[in-house]
C-alpha cells in the first residue's frame, strides 16, 4: 500500500509542476502578444508621422 501512495504523490507532483510549466508558458505567451501589438502601433505611428513631417510630402499630392 505504502509503494501507491508514493506513486500516486509522485504523480500528483508531476501534475503540479506540469500545471505550473503551462501557466507560464500561457501567460509568456500574452506578454509576446502584447509586445507584438505594440511594437506594431507604434512603428505605424511613427512611420506615419515621419512621412507627414516631410516639407515635400504635401507638394506630391
Amino acid at each position: 500500500i505504502s509503494h501507491l501512495a508514493i506513486l500516486t504523490h509522485h504523480t500528483h507532483h508531476e501534475e503540479k509542476l506540469d500545471n505550473e510549466s503551462q501557466d507560464w508558458k500561457f501567460m509568456a505567451m500574452v506578454i509576446d502578444r502584447l509586445c507584438l501589438i505594440f511594437f506594431t502601433l507604434s512603428m505605424a505611428l511613427f512611420t506615419t508621422l515621419t512621412l507627414l513631417s516631410t516639407p515635400n510630402f504635401y507638394k506630391l499630392q
